[in-house]
């Protein structure tokens, strides 16, 4: 039966129109218009679901030419029969005459079509577009469309009648819009009704499967008609359901073996295994099936061609290969159950021939059926498809003798009995395996052939990965034809194809021919044959060699005499080959390493896990951890040989490493190989292996500090701290780095002048040799700065030996951050007299940590005899300042001379409370270790136990401070020996005073003090003389002071230059005084103020008179004094005005005013004298 199909229309009209020239032409123009486009198809057993069919090609035919309907025992689809009928009136809109006359012919027809199995009609008028007739008015007018909708339209509402204005002229698409919307919604009713009918008749028929005459082929002729329909209609997914339900139906027919409606399983007939795969019309399928007489074979195929026609025709033929091999597969294992009834390599030729079929079936629907999913899924499938097509070949050559029987040509071969058919009858006819079969030549070349052209489709799809394993078969038929050159470049080469994969049967087997045909061709054993070994054991022990397909039957000897052989050859090799993440080893490394105990360093423990069934010839084991800024440290071991399985093995690493580190990688080198297998490092990942390091209290440590000496305005240094530890140093090598600062190895020294390490120093660095064990040296060493910072980052390098180990080269790098400001900042103040200078130096602690001052020093500089300094400090002994407490020193300064601006220099001693505390409880452990007889291996961790405790608790400061004496809470329980230490220290501890004078190392800072400059010192002194009621006059004489009473004074002003500068000492300077008003306790009579001259030593003297407001004890005014000097000077001398300091000589003088109280009595005379 025909698959493309046309919606059948019935058509007539007038026979006088008919018959015209005008119809003719109406009737080229309306064909023209189809198919429709996008019909909405409402199906009422859909549950109201809309349908689109994108395309529905319609076929006009007239109505007289349509036979009669006969019922048939054959179900048909619905569209071999109208299913929509159409009457064309050639009628103007206004001629209702001419209606008239058509009325009753139409009325007719529309009886007569309403007979019909299929009823849907749908009438047309006809009407020419002339302006000039004008439409029909009055009473009775109307027009004859709507006369048509009157008389014709059913009660169901549904418009049946459609008017287009034509005119041979006017050819516009959008003319028929009407027509074709009333046609697409008749044409909607008519298939809705049809295929309705239809799926009735066949849940009427299934429903009856249980019942005794129900034939499957029967059921199948009708179902199939709804799947026809379907397709007529360009609905291409409902017919593939419809074959798919029944595909369904025959399995479970088979399922349940009631196979009477079938013939055998094959009836072997002549080009059966050659015949098109997908063509549904090779063979009277139909006639079969209602015979009851096709064989399960013929219908599957048939079936499997009308499925892939459809997936073909939705778009989608990228799932016609997948549903071909599918079903090849299983077919041909069907087929296998008769093997011995059928002709020899009868199965093979037909899987063949339907593979090469369907691979150009699928060529010629790609351009007929464009496939949504884009061409490389389909061009896949074809690769799959000739892949088939070559395994056919491989088990056609095995029987033949062509091919060995060995991989990769055997893994073609099905899970059966290898022996040929029983059946001499018939034999294949498929011209290119006839062709084949007699030439090997002709066999290889079309073995190649198709091997290539599958290739080829591969990479069309972005698939080469998957065309591997044919060059591997490529590979082997060269190897069999004895092209051993090509076959071993095409093994080679098939290893960086494989390594992204996991085919790991294939994969050895390919690396193990390769390596056989290496062997036979007698190549040298180099580096490249390294490779070769190398990615086959991977292949080997990915799955511990499950699925490995190798040449020699002892795999694990086969394997061994590849492992000992690489080394060999490694061993006569100039360079390293270096193969990261082999899975021939894997290592685990400890988490936690361990200190050496008696020597510098650290071990670690791995476990290392030989996945090889043979001992694998290591000589190395190393692990790189990696650190902050770039640190790494090395942990190696050295060792004979891996044996299979887990073994655990201890690095060492020689260098006193401590913090958290990350496993960078660990290498495993067997002469000049060497397997790396580093830690993937991810910005996201959270995977990294870490190893803790614990600290080594009695490694070589080497410590930078901020210079024990700073005197300011001298180039910078820093302090270094080395000591020796457990090690007894043979040679020890010192380098410094910091970003912004250049260090003067050449001029560094030791603090110690007196002691005899030997020091070496040049440009480079700085070299010690000879140092005992548990020694610390200290060293200065200058340098410049470049770029001032808050904070100096200093990397030390360290390469030392030791005695112990002399030819162990051991590296050690250290960090320290130096901040360049001092823990403490000095504040000066100063007062001027007239010939002595009194100065206080403010020392406070800038940081939160507490300072101890041994002592403060004014040094006059040698040669300067014109300035005695005198301290003014009655605190003896060492000074704890605070950050909340400062510490203050007085000092006076004698003027001989003119010393003005001359420079001292200050010195103050100090240091950290902690470094006291800490060189004390040193101190302290070390004797408790020697009264005790006890190493002085320990003492660090006791020190280091002992400071923990100070940080924990800050209350033995205060203490401390008074006493000396520290106390210490009760440690945690540790081990004997270190608990016992711990107790005895503490113990210890609690009877430590201060000594009397300061010990211990201290730190020296130096400060440049200018001796302050002061023109004029202005010493001013307010003298009370006498009182009026004085009972003596004179400076000497007691005073009696009352409230209101004047009081005599005399205003004193001295002028000293004595602190000025050389030519401050020459000048004359005009100076003004005044006198501070004190209006609630003084009356001040005199001029209070006034100018005078100023000269070296002068004096002037001003009277005054006081009078006290009040009684009471209060001090005498205070005197300003300073400089006048005018605009005029200022412009004419272009000098500034001296500097002025007033010292107020009576400011500690406080004068006792009394109240006037009591009586007085006066003789006052009242004439001439009496006479007594």
């Amino acid at each position: 039966m025909p698959t493309e199909h046309q919606v059948l229309v019935s058509y007539t009209g007038p026979k006088f129109f008919l018959g015209t020239q005008k119809w003719n032409i109406f009737h080229q123009s309306m064909v023209s218009q189809f198919p429709l486009q996008n019909v909405q198809w409402r199906s009422s057993s859909r549950n109201s679901n809309v349908k689109t069919i994108p395309s529905l090609d319609v076929k006009l035919v007239l109505l007289e030419y349509v036979r009669d309907e006969l019922a048939s025992q054959v179900p048909s689809t619905i569209l071999e029969k109208p299913i929509l009928h159409v009457y064309i009136a050639h009628c103007e809109d206004h001629d209702l005459d001419t209606y008239k006359a058509l009325k009753k012919e139409i009325k007719e027809w529309t009886m007569l079509v309403s007979q019909k199995k299929n009823p849907e009609w749908l009438i047309l008028q006809i009407v020419t577009p002339d302006p000039a007739k004008q439409p029909r008015t009055g009473l009775f007018g109307g027009s004859v469309l709507e006369k048509l909708k009157a008389d014709f339209n059913l009660p169901d509402k549904r418009n049946r009648c459609a008017q287009i204005s034509y005119s041979p002229n006017l050819e516009n698409r959008l003319l028929w819009a009407e027509f074709h919307s009333s046609m697409k919604e008749c044409l909607s009713y008519a298939l809705d009704n049809a295929i309705s009918q239809r799926q009735e008749d066949v849940r009427r028929s299934e429903s009856q499967q249980q019942m005794p005459g129900w034939n499957f082929c029967t059921f199948f002729i009708l179902k199939e008609s709804l799947a026809l329909s379907y397709e007529g209609i360009n609905l291409f997914e409902d017919a593939l359901a419809q074959y798919e339900e029944l595909e369904s139906s025959f399995l479970q027919v088979s399922k349940e073996r009631n196979m009477s409606w079938f013939g055998a399983l094959i009836n072997p007939a002549d080009g059966d295994d050659s015949a098109p795969l997908l063509s549904p019309s090779k063979k009277p399928y139909r006639e079969l099936i209602l015979a009851n007489n096709i064989s399960i074979f013929d219908l599957r195929v048939y079936i499997l061609s009308r499925q892939c026609r459809l997936i073909a025709k939705a778009g989608q033929v990228d799932r016609v290969p997948r549903k071909v091999g599918a079903f090849l597969g299983s077919m041909s294992k069907s087929l296998a159950q008769v093997l011995e009834t059928l002709p020899r390599f009868f199965i093979q030729s037909w899987v063949y021939s339907a593979a090469t079929d369907t691979v150009e079936q699928l060529k010629t629907w790609m351009q007929k059926y464009p496939p949504k999913n884009g061409e490389k899924a389909v061009y896949a499938g074809i690769g799959e498809l000739l892949d088939l097509a070559r395994s056919q070949l491989d088990v056609i050559g095995i029987e033949l003798g062509t091919l060995p029987d060995t991989p990769p040509f055997s893994m073609s071969l099905p899970n059966r009995s290898k022996g040929r058919s029983s059946s001499d009858s018939g034999a294949v006819t498929n011209k290119s395996l006839l062709d084949v079969l007699d030439h090997p030549e002709n066999f290889y070349d079309l073995y190649v052939h198709h091997a290539n052209e599958a290739i080829a489709m591969y990479a069309k799809s972005d698939r080469s990965r998957f065309g591997v394993k044919l060059y591997g078969c490529i590979a082997a038929l060269d190897l069999h034809r004895g092209n051993l050159q090509r076959a071993l470049q095409t093994y080679s080469s098939l290893a960086s194809h494989y390594s992204p994969h996991t085919w790991v049967s294939m994969e050895s087997y390919m690396f193990s021919r390769a390596l056989d045909t290496h062997k036979k061709l007698e190549k040298p054993r180099d580096s490249e044959w390294i490779h070769l070994i190398l990615s086959f054991l991977k292949a080997f022990v990915e799955n511990s060699g499950a699925e490995a397909l190798i040449s020699s039957s002892n795999s694990n000897g086969y394997v061994s005499d590849f492992v000992h052989e690489v080394k060999e050859v490694a061993a006569g090799l100039d360079n390293d080959i270096r193969y990261a993440d082999h899975p021939i080893l894997s290592l685990e490394v400890a988490r936690t390493a361990t200190l050496a105990g008696d020597r510098d360093g650290s071990t670690l423990e791995v476990t290392v896990c030989n996945n090889l069934p043979c001992p694998f010839p290591a000589d190395e084991i190393l692990v790189i951890l990696s650190g902050r800024d770039f640190e790494r440290f090395q942990f190696t071991t050295t060792t004979e040989s891996l044996p299979p399985g887990k073994s655990k093995v201890t690095l060492f690493c020689p260098n006193a490493a401590s913090g958290t580190f990350f496993v960078d990688s660990s290498d495993v080198r067997a002469t000049k190989l060497l397997l790396q297998y580093p830690q993937r490092k991810s910005t996201y990942s959270t995977n990294h292996q870490i190893v803790r390091v614990n600290p080594d209290p009695l490694a070589l440590n080497v410590r930078v500090f901020q210079s024990r000496t700073v005197e300011l305005g001298k180039p910078f240094s820093v302090s270094l701290r080395v000591w020796t530890g457990r090690n007894a140093i043979d040679t020890l090598e010192l380098r410094l780095s910091a970003p912004s600062a250049s260090f003067r190895f050449k001029d560094a020294s030791l603090d110690d002048e007196d002691s005899e390490i030997n020091l070496e120093t040049d440009h480079n660095g700085i070299k010690l040799k000879d140092l005992p064990k548990d020694t610390t040296v200290r060293l200065s060493i200058p340098y410049s700065e470049s770029i001032s910072t808050q904070s100096m980052r200093v990397d030390t390098e360290v390469d030392y030996t030791t005695v112990d180990e002399p030819d162990l080269q051991r590296i050690m790098r250290f960090a320290s951050n130096i901040s360049p400001s001092l823990p403490i900042s000095v504040r000066v103040q100063d007062w001027f007299r007239e010939s002595r200078l009194i100065s206080s130096f403010s020392v406070k602690s800038t940081t939160h940590q507490y300072i101890r001052v041994a002592s403060a020093r004014l040094v006059v500089p040698e040669g300067l005899k014109g300035i005695q300094v005198t301290p003014c400090n009655i605190r003896q002994g060492i000074i704890t300042v605070t950050p909340n407490e400062n510490a203050n020193f007085l000092f006076a300064l004698d003027s001989m001379d003119e010393a003005g601006g001359e420079s001292l220099s200050f010195h103050i001693k100090y240091r950290l409370l902690r470094e006291e505390v800490a060189s004390i409880i040193e101190d302290q452990v070390r004797s408790v270790l020697e009264q005790s007889s006890k190493s002085q291996d320990i003492r660090p961790l006791v020190v280091e136990k002992l400071i923990e405790l100070l940080e924990r608790d800050a209350n033995w400061v205060s203490l401390y401070n008074i006493t000396g004496e520290i106390e210490l809470p009760d440690p945690a329980k540790e081990d004997h020996e270190l608990g016992e230490m711990l107790s005895k220290t503490i113990e210890q501890l609690k009877h430590h005073r201060h000594p009397k004078q300061p010990e211990g190392i201290w730190r020296e800072l130096t400060l440049p003090v200018d001796v302050p400059v002061k023109s004029i010192v202005a010493t001013a002194s307010i003298n009370i003389i006498s009182t009026p009621f004085s009972a003596s006059q004179g400076l000497d004489a007691p005073l009696s002071l009352y409230a209101g009473q004047p009081i005599n004074a005399e205003l004193v002003i001295r002028t000293s230059f004595r602190w000025g500068t050389e030519d401050d000492t020459s000048q004359k300077y005009v100076l003004n005084y005044q006198i501070e008003d004190m209006t609630r306790e003084w009356l001040i009579g005199g001029v209070k103020q006034g100018d005078f001259i100023a000269e070296k030593d002068g004096q002037i003297s001003i009277p005054l008179t006081l009078m006290a407001l009040h009684h009471g004890e209060f001090g005498l005014p205070k005197v300003h004094v300073q400089a006048r000097l005018s605009g005029r000077d200022v412009t004419m001398n272009s000098r500034a005005p001296p500097s002025v300091e007033t010292y107020q000589q009576h400011r500690a003088v406080k004068v006792l005013v009394l109240p006037r109280g009591g009586r007085s009595t006066f003789v006052i005379s009242m004439g001439a004298d009496p006479d007594y």
